[in-house]
């Protein structure tokens, strides 16, 4: 499970270290893909493998073709290396507004890892701190 928040560089050379706990569960490879909220997600191969199975259910009908082709086009497979380094491809990168040389916020999302311009990610953690903040049915403890 990938849980916390990090801010690391992209280097010269389009890579950027991931956190020594995420390390492990992205040891086996993992594909690297745009997400819907113009960030860069990263699952791990056996989750990937999982989600792609389930988007290839939804083929017969024209919106499952639509977004099926958008993620699996952008989709990109990495193997971390020995530093414990991604690349993220220059499409991915500018996708996402990430620039080498500047700071890159990496969230861990549950079961996926999350790569985030920070200047985006401060404006998106405000929205889901407003919404958690409205939605009285998230605390079931009230």
């Amino acid at each position: 499970m990938f849980l916390g928040e990090y801010t690391h560089t992209l280097d010269g050379k389009g890579r950027v270290v991931m956190p020594a706990r995420f390390r492990e569960e992205l040891a086996d490879g993992c594909i690297v893909l745009k997400g819907r909220e113009g960030q860069v997600e990263i699952f791990p191969r056996e989750v990937w493998n999982q989600r792609a199975a389930e988007m290839a259910e939804g083929l017969r009908k024209r919106k499952g073709r639509s977004v099926s082709r958008y993620f699996f086009a952008s989709a990109d497979e990495q193997q971390l290396d020995k530093a414990g380094r991604l690349l993220v491809k220059p499409d991915l990168r500018g996708f996402a507004g990430l620039s080498e040389g500047d700071e890159v916020v990496v969230v861990g999302v549950y079961d996926r890892v999350e790569l985030w311009n920070p200047t985006v990610y401060a404006q998106e953690r405000r929205k889901a701190e407003e919404l958690l903040m409205e939605d009285e049915d998230l605390d079931e403890s009230a």
